[in-house]
């Protein structure tokens, strides 16, 4: 019986040790890819397969949060413990080319320290894929030169970073081949003598911004091949002004403003550049009157089957909505969620029927008069014989 014992303890550890070790390294780099920096040199203990197996793993996660203990609050042995970390990662890291490199920097975290030396390491090798993210606003500086291999970014997406003043540069000769941009909460000064912040890429296919600050006057972003555009409108960063974007597809639009800060011709302005989008999401725009002192038009979305409209302000006997519809032959489904309505009774201004439309949503809340809304869509799309109306109440 012993004898049997230790010869199935044997083959069940011989076992073990065969299935690890035959797994091949396009799959355990697949699992070790999806660990954080520090679990992922841990795993070096497992077997001796695993030894050196996280030195050629192709994304890099790097979170300080893995070495804090108090949240909000690095020690100081910490900080060093992180540093020495990071140092030692990235320089016995042998991967030809990296998928991705991550950093994550969490509240408390001291400016005193050198990020440009970690982010210029990574980019030694072809990188795809720059994520840096910061809890507190602007404590990441990003270096005004990523490195020899910055080229072959294809995605870069920053959160509470400060841009510098050659950013727009770095993205309209550097990064030849980027495809997505993501700026959340980013800061950006416009370069000396310069007037605008412009940026132009040939290539950028898909765009987030999300507030964040513009020192200097405007920013003007110019993408042909722009298929998706992403922007949330702050007191810091109203001054967008978007150019040459033939390609769009899908835009999402959040104004998150005071009514006295942006007028109608603001908005026009931004709706202007995306005419030739199918899908449109628009949040927090205000009434829209055209001034009668100059000649104003709204702009034709030919291509739009899809709109949703949330928190908008219809208020004005639904001009904002009668302009959308009016202009919007093509119009298939159409969403408005809790927005703000008329006290009273509403006509269709003798706008035209629609013709196409198949689907409309009302989400609303307690206390929306929703009544005249639904009178006001009936009327307008009544030779539509397959639209529906459903009401959502959240």
């Amino acid at each position: 019986m012993e004898v049997c014992k230790k010869r199935t303890r044997g083959c069940g550890s011989s076992s073990a040790e065969d299935r690890l070790s035959s797994l091949p390294d396009v799959l355990l780099h697949a699992i070790l890819s999806s660990l954080k920096a520090r679990q992922l040199v841990q795993t070096s203990v497992l077997s001796r397969r695993w030894r050196s197996l996280w030195r050629s793993v192709p994304c890099l996660s790097i979170d300080q949060g893995e070495f804090q203990s108090n949240p909000g609050n690095i020690s100081q042995t910490e900080l060093a413990k992180f540093e020495d970390f990071v140092d030692f990662l990235l320089l016995r890291n042998d991967v030809p080319a990296l998928n991705s490199f991550c950093l994550y920097m969490t509240e408390g975290y001291p400016i005193r320290i050198d990020f440009a030396r970690w982010i210029r390491r990574a980019l030694n090798c072809p990188l795809e894929a720059l994520h840096i993210q910061s809890v507190s606003f602007c404590r990441v500086k990003l270096p005004p030169d990523l490195g020899s291999s910055s080229h072959c970014l294809k995605r870069l997406h920053l959160c509470h970073v400060s841009l510098g003043k050659k950013f727009a540069e770095l993205i309209n000769y550097v990064c030849v081949v980027l495809e997505d941009l993501e700026l959340k909460e980013c800061e950006l000064f416009r370069e000396c003598g310069r007037y605008d912040n412009s940026i132009a890429s040939s290539s950028l296919r898909n765009l987030i911004i999300d507030d964040g600050f513009i020192g200097g006057n405007r920013m003007i972003i110019t993408a042909p091949q722009l298929a998706s555009l992403h922007l949330i409108i702050g007191l810091f960063n109203m001054t967008i002004l978007l150019k040459e974007m033939p390609s769009l597809v899908k835009a999402s639009i959040c104004f998150k403003l005071p009514p006295d800060a942006i007028d109608c011709i603001d908005q026009l302005k931004l709706l202007s550049n995306v005419l030739n989008v199918t899908s449109l999401e628009l949040s927090g725009l205000f009434e829209m009157v055209l001034p009668d002192a100059e000649p104003v038009e709204f702009p034709t979305f030919e291509n739009l089957r899809s709109l949703l409209l949330d928190q908008c302000d219809l208020s004005n006997n639904f001009q904002l909505l009668c302009h959308f519809l009016g202009s919007s032959p093509n119009l298939e489904r159409l969403t408005v969620r809790c927005c703000k309505l008329p006290e009273g009774s509403a006509g269709d201004e003798g706008m035209g029927r629609l013709k196409k439309l198949k689907s409309t949503e009302i989400i609303y809340e307690d206390g929306d008069n929703i009544q005249e809304l639904v009178c006001f869509l009936l009327v307008v799309s009544d030779r539509v014989l397959k639209n529906t109306i459903r009401l959502t109440k959240v």
